[in-house]
């Protein structure tokens, strides 16, 4: 039998935990607010409502930064279920706004507005039909770490069965990019099904939120691959992209609640921005519906860069909006070869030619957690036992590498949010106008002639010496 082969061990120097948020001009090196004060007591908190999956509200980070008053899982019922309530709670006066206008002359979209607003009503019980929400942690992992970037609040946990040894505090100095505002988990199913999504959407503009962001694409039949149009043009047997995959049963209901949902997200993102993630896989023009970003709506699409201000290895470059710090990714292919130098089985002599500069990142965001065992540091405690309680108790336990276009799509999510916490931004002045305002505090940069832009709160763009 062949041995193994052994490598040495990878040698990442250490790096900051916050790094994008210093590149971002959110906080300054020493990690204070940039220019930036929390807001007076009394203020409206902002509400960025986050349509992805739940999120571990247990978390330290986040107890405080997400309503569970008004989180909503559309995964496990029609209409919703509140996982902030015990099973024979029934609902409050949840304040909501009125909708009615982005669903007039959409028939779906206003009976589906009609059922929910009836069914959001004070004395309705929390459990639709008696559904328990599915917004186990099992489920969350992606919304925690949307959730931590937008609008973790940092602590000290007390002494106890989470502390290291008794009387020491276990301090947690992490935050989102806006530690002021509320998160609203809206948690839907994967499914082909635009329904949910059209309630999902209906929903975001009920709470009134003041910023929606959409980290995932939206499986439209006929506009998940936009890319198939050029070769529609060419075939006359195909008139449609709806054509090209007739091959899909689709009622005809269906297909109206898909044409009225692009239609529901582009109304909506006139009263209030959409923040859309453009996709992981060098799409040309962007995953659909951050690639129906326009001048004339409120929908704006997010590529990621990595630490040294390369477009990262994954992300579109065409047709977005801004970009945002993200980990970035290996590739070798015919356009592009960035490979980690530093990884344990890196061989310099076997590899292919690199480019001429060298644009890998190993910096990756760091991004809150579901608390378990599995986290992206060891402990700096000894001893990996966990209390039998679930209780967890270092650092490794509440935080993970995260990235993707996603996490760029949150870091501009809480973005627009702290701008309206700190009245840079007026609440309620629309999807256009805060695109505006965030293009206005965007800088050109990086290696590619500034080709891309960024928002910066302060100043210019701290790009990462990782020499």
């Amino acid at each position: 039998m062949t041995a193994a082969p052994t490598y040495p061990s990878p040698t990442y120097p250490p790096y900051d935990s916050l790094w994008h948020l210093v590149t971002m001009g959110v906080l300054t090196p020493e990690h204070l607010p940039n220019g930036w004060e929390p807001m007076p007591p009394g203020s409206r908190v902002t509400r960025v409502a986050m349509i992805d999956t739940s999120v571990a509200y247990d978390h330290p980070n986040l107890k405080d930064a997400v309503n569970l008053t008004l989180a909503m899982d559309l995964f496990s019922a029609r209409l919703g279920s509140f996982p902030g309530y015990a099973a024979d709670m029934a609902l409050g006066d949840l304040h909501l706004g009125d909708s009615a206008i982005v669903a007039q002359g959409l028939p779906h979209c206003a009976s589906l507005l009609a059922d929910l607003a009836a069914r959001l009503a004070a004395g309705q019980p929390a459990r639709y039909k008696g559904i328990a929400p599915a917004t186990s942690q099992v489920f969350s992992a992606h919304g925690t770490a949307m959730a931590g970037l937008i609008g973790a609040r940092p602590v000290a946990l007390a002494a106890g069965a989470t502390a290291p040894t008794d009387g020491v505090p276990l301090v947690l100095p992490y935050c989102g990019v806006d530690p002021m505002c509320e998160v609203v988990p809206i948690s839907t199913n994967f499914d082909t099904d635009p329904e949910a999504l059209i309630l999902a959407f209906l929903y975001a503009d009920m709470i009134e939120a003041d910023v929606i962001v959409l980290p995932r694409v939206i499986p439209d039949p006929s506009r998940t691959v936009p890319e198939l149009s050029s070769y529609l043009a060419d075939d006359t047997t195909a008139t449609s992209l709806t054509d090209a995959v007739a091959h899909c049963p689709m009622s005809t209901a269906e297909r109206e609640q898909w044409e009225e949902l692009l239609e529901l997200i582009v109304r909506i993102s006139l009263r209030r921005p959409i923040v859309c993630a453009a996709g992981n896989a060098n799409e040309e023009y962007g995953v659909y519906p951050a690639n129906f970003a326009s001048d004339e709506n409120g929908i704006i699409a997010v590529g990621a860069i990595n630490a040294k201000g390369w477009n990262c290895s994954y992300s579109p470059t065409r047709n977005l909006t801004v970009w945002a710090p993200s980990t970035d990714a290996e590739r070798v292919d015919r356009a592009e070869v960035r490979q980690d130098a530093r990884r344990h089985d890196y061989d310099a002599e076997t590899a292919p030619v690199p480019n001429a500069n060298d644009r890998y990142s190993y910096y990756d965001l760091i991004a809150t957690d579901v608390p378990g065992t599995g986290g992206y540091a060891t402990s700096p405690f000894p001893g990996m036992d966990f209390p039998a309680d679930g209780q967890v108790r270092e650092f490794g336990s509440y935080y993970c590498r995260f990235g993707g276009t996603s996490g760029a799509s949150a870091l501009v999510a809480g973005f627009l949010s702290l701008a309206v916490s700190t009245g840079r931004l007026s609440q309620g002045c629309g999807g256009v106008d805060a695109k505006a305002w965030l293009l206005s505090s965007s800088v050109a940069f990086g290696p590619d002639h500034g080709t891309m832009i960024m928002p910066v709160f302060n100043g210019s763009p701290v790009f990462q010496d990782q020499a």
